[in-house]
């Protein structure tokens, strides 16, 4: 029997309901995060409250639970479900609306589900993935929930969905001014002549250096916490990363590609579509990057807070 956490209750996934005034269900008002737990320890659990927080905050969302709350319903979730390797969503709506004389009040939603771990294929990373590009569609960044990981996932599923057609593993999407914003599930990185350059997140746009030499003056780019791990990496390593404006061609002359999130880690980009990338291998700095990656949360899970690669 699987177990899910509903507002501060351990309970059979089969017997969770919502209300079907849930805001959730009804305009899509929610966020939530995706995190993956090690050997029953979920890596950096404080950088994604710390970004769900803060989208709350900004979409006026009510996250009524307290930090320390929601980590001990994490680790009570991967007990119950007796899960070491796994994959847990967070999700926070607005909740139900109550109406009470001339005034609306909401009643707050929040859930957690784990589930076991179902890892990328090996091959993903030893040869390298094929990636799309999404000209169906394009990112608006003046819509109110760009740059949060809102509830409305529709269009990225459907670009995915238009890759998975042709054999491809991800989508890669850009803005109404054709500029590289991220995949349809991930972040993006490219590397030039050892640098890594990415796009800039609405948070990297507050940056005087990174507004001036980017044409666009908002950004739907979240701010993974992969991807900021990549970044920290790198600046241990010496390793360049300039963030800014990436265009098309930027990205199909790039010497390497790879794209992030909690669940893939560093997965190595070596087609768009019929264009190779690079050597169409996973390159070196890519290379060098996973395994650096894989040993944060290896240095994480054992507590080795003051050890870093």
């Amino acid at each position: 029997m699987a177990h899910c956490w509903v507002n501060g209750q351990l309970i059979d996934e089969n017997a969770a309901t919502i209300s079907l005034n849930d805001t959730g269900l009804l305009h899509g008002a929610g966020l939530f995060t995706t995190m993956r737990a090690y050997h029953g320890v979920v890596y950096r659990i404080a950088d994604h409250l710390r970004r769900l927080r803060s989208s709350c905050e900004t979409l006026m969302i009510p996250l009524a639970w307290k930090d320390e709350d929601l980590i001990a319903a994490v680790n009570a979730l991967l007990k119950a479900n007796a899960l070491g390797d796994a994959r847990l969503r967070l999700t926070v709506t607005r909740g139900r609306m109550i109406h009470d004389a001339e005034q609306i009040r909401l009643a707050p939603t929040a859930f957690l589900t784990a589930v076991p771990l179902q890892p990328y294929p090996k091959d993903h990373y030893e040869k390298g993935i094929t990636a799309t590009v999404c000209d169906r569609f394009k990112l608006n960044p003046f819509d109110i929930l760009a740059g949060h990981k809102a509830l409305d996932y529709v269009g990225r599923f459907a670009a995915l969905n238009d890759a998975r057609q042709i054999g491809a593993t991800e989508a890669i999407w850009f803005n109404v001014y054709n500029y590289l914003q991220a995949g349809s599930i991930s972040n993006i990185f490219i590397v030039r002549s050892a640098t890594l350059y990415t796009p800039p997140t609405p948070a990297d746009l507050n940056d005087q250096q990174i507004a001036q030499r980017t044409p666009y003056s908002r950004s739907n780019v979240l701010p993974g916490v992969a991807r900021q791990t990549v970044m920290e990496i790198a600046q241990r390593q010496d390793v360049p990363v300039i963030i800014g404006p990436l265009t098309i061609n930027d990205l199909l002359s790039a010497d390497e590609c790879f794209v992030t999130n909690s669940i893939m880690e560093v997965m190595p980009v070596c087609r768009i579509e019929r264009k190779g990338i690079g050597k169409e291998q996973p390159g070196d700095l890519t290379r060098r990057i996973s395994m650096l990656y894989r040993s944060s949360v290896e240095c994480f899970v054992r507590g080795d807070s003051g050890s870093k690669p």
